[in-house]
């Protein structure tokens, strides 16, 4: 359960939790927390909860302990569960989380406390992300997109983004919807998403640039590609018994492309693999032209 303690009275602008995760990230730690010391936003909870680096992280957060307002250091059972730890200890009325290799840009938390303040019957925001690389080069900007229903992040006709980093809500969200699932290693934010979208609150773009978003090959994002996909179809199974009957009979096509996609791509070039437990995939065009490509190379 979230902590109820009092946001401060004499503040117009509303308290914000904000929890960086950090593991083993030295290289990318010190430019986060940088980034938000240096917000000066006026009412802001830092929290930091690292699982027990060994690479140097700890004594950059020991560099930076003057300006958080709380560290935890001990071991964790992973990214979702460091987060809900953090989440524990908040304070707020508006809740997010950085991870240790993405940044906030400048006047971020400003534009987030005013948006929260002027606009109470709001419960849920995003913006976008700058993605940059592990130099800070800039790549692109990443703009939020799609059906934002939970159909339509579901089925996804159009593309679908809700940029993490960009992204808070107030705490009374996860006061009645709950935290992480700390069962996720990968795509504990889309499915927070979710859940949120099935109990009925419309998600709120603004129309600005809040934070990086770094790739790297570290990253999971570019490091594990499959266990993303994998993740979003058990996420897909979750929750599709709650769309119209029409809306399932969509997802489960496109859940059963996807997952015959993962399967081939899981082979690495020998599909056939894939056919072993389901020879009746051989029914698939998809799959049968994925048999075709692997016969033509090799």
């Amino acid at each position: 359960m979230l902590m109820n303690t009092p946001t401060d009275n004499n503040s117009k602008m509303p308290r914000i939790s904000l929890v960086t995760p950090s593991f083993n990230q030295a290289e990318f730690l010190e430019r986060t927390l940088r980034s938000v010391h240096e917000q000066d936003y006026p009412n802001l909870q830092h929290i930091v909860v690292d699982g027990g680096s060994t690479d140097g992280s700890i004594e950059i957060i020991e560099r930076y302990r003057h300006c958080i307002d709380i560290v935890i250091i001990e071991p964790d059972n992973g990214q979702s569960n460091a987060i809900n730890k953090g989440f524990s200890h908040a304070d707020g009325d508006v809740l997010g989380w950085l991870n240790s290799d993405d940044t906030l840009l400048s006047g971020a938390l400003q534009c987030i406390g005013s948006f929260f303040r002027d606009h109470p019957k709001e419960a849920w925001m995003t913006g976008a992300c700058r993605a940059i690389d592990a130099n800070d080069q800039r790549l692109n900007d990443m703009y939020p997109s799609g059906d934002f229903t939970l159909p339509g992040t579901l089925i996804r006709d159009v593309p679908f983004n809700i940029l993490q980093p960009a992204t808070f809500w107030r705490r009374s969200l996860s006061d009645e919807h709950g935290l992480l699932d700390e069962s996720l290693g990968y795509c504990m934010d889309f499915e927070l998403w979710c859940r949120f979208l099935a109990s009925g609150t419309s998600l709120h773009v603004v129309d600005h640039v809040l934070a990086t978003y770094r790739f790297h090959d570290a990253s999971k994002s570019c490091g594990s590609p499959l266990r993303f996909r994998e993740a979003l179809i058990e996420i897909e199974k979750q929750y599709i018994s709650q769309l119209s009957r029409a809306d399932q009979r969509r997802l489960r096509k496109r859940m059963g492309y996807q997952t015959r996609s993962l399967a081939i791509d899981q082979a690495q070039g020998r599909p056939w693999l894939a056919l072993l437990r389901r020879p009746w995939w051989l029914a698939s065009q998809q799959v049968r032209a994925a048999l075709w490509r692997g016969n033509q190379a090799a």
